[in-house]
């Protein structure tokens, strides 16, 4: 697998201003995208995406006590706050 992209998340609220969270993105060796959510640096969800139709072909999550607004923050483009460098082109063996 591939790691393609990686990026910082502000997940801040009124309940938990100060709350980060990323995103990390890689192509798997099926060619199919790879999601993997964390918040404060613990596995929340992941998802794998077919390239070719965007469908969501598998879904994993945590148990978790976040509130679901966290879902709506990572998908919110605004709130990504990007990465220090680029990871793009490093190879990881499964």
């Amino acid at each position: 697998m591939n790691l393609l992209d990686r990026t910082m998340v502000n997940l801040g609220s009124s309940r938990a201003p100060d709350l980060l969270g990323h995103i990390t993105l890689y192509e798997l060796d099926s060619g199919n995208l790879y999601y993997v959510y964390y918040i404060e640096n613990k596995f929340y969800a992941s998802k794998e995406v077919c390239r070719d139709t965007k469908k969501i072909l598998s879904e994993r999550g945590s148990d978790n006590d976040y509130h679901y607004n966290v879902d709506i923050f990572f998908n919110d483009k605004d709130r990504h706050l990007g990465w220090s460098f680029p990871f793009n082109g490093i190879h990881f063996s499964d």
